[in-house]
């Protein structure tokens, strides 16, 4: 049985062990960061649409925050995106296809002319959205929902989480992730548990951290959703 490093964020990353552990994997959940929530205030102007590249987005923001946004549509870049949105309880949602340059495309293509588009993210996010849609000129202003950050352990745990043990891959969800990681596989006491580790991204972006890994392969999911990236793993 494959061991399987997840190291994305509380609460993905019991789900993601979950599914693993069904799938016939061995899954050892660290967590390298965590999320954070932030006081978001309620915007006072109005918006035509409502823009979300992150579930954690819809998660931490308030009902308070929500409320009035309910009827507006929702674009999310995927399906759990997606999911955390109509959850949260907005009507009309319209799922992306899993990266932020795609959804704002399709925010652009569907947004009424002058139409403005209030973005709920987090402090630590991909350029991609923001850029491309002010490419095209169109409006939309920022809500800070959440934060990341790094989640720090004890030197004893980590030897005591590593003992005996050895990762065969690892799953890294973001750019931050990556960098934690290898922080972590560079630590001397530990580097040893990944000589033979291969590390599977869900974006080129996240691969890109890591291009002075050398202790095993590095692989790029060819959709960024979970689905690929469990796939790839399990044909690679």
């Amino acid at each position: 049985m494959k061991t399987v490093l997840v190291t994305r964020p509380q609460p993905g990353a019991t789900r993601t062990s979950e599914r693993l552990l069904c799938g016939g994997f061995l899954p050892l959940v660290l967590p390298l960061t965590r999320i954070v929530a932030l006081d978001a205030t309620n915007p006072k102007v109005k918006f035509c649409a409502v823009a979300v590249t992150s579930a954690s987005a819809l998660r931490e923001a308030s009902d308070a925050l929500l409320r009035p946004l309910l009827k507006v549509p929702c674009f999310a870049v995927g399906e759990a995106t997606a999911s955390a949105a109509r959850a949260r309880g907005f009507e009309t949602v319209t799922t992306g296809d899993g990266d932020g340059a795609s959804l704002a495309q399709t925010v652009i293509e569907e947004l009424p002319t002058g139409g403005c588009v209030l973005y709920l993210t987090g402090k630590v996010r991909s350029p991609d959205f923001e850029q491309t849609l002010r490419k095209s000129g169109i409006h939309f202003r920022c809500i800070l929902t959440y934060d990341t950050v790094s989640v720090s352990y004890t030197t004893d745990f980590l030897l005591d989480f590593f003992a005996q043990k050895r990762i065969d891959c690892c799953l890294l969800y973001s750019r931050w992730g990556a960098e934690e990681f290898l922080h972590l596989a560079s630590r001397p006491e530990l580097t040893h548990h990944f000589d033979n580790t291969s590390i599977f991204c869900l974006s080129r972006r996240i691969a890109d951290a890591l291009s002075h890994w050398k202790q095993g392969e590095v692989h790029v999911s060819e959709r960024p959703d979970e689905d690929a990236l469990v796939q790839l793993m399990r044909e690679t």
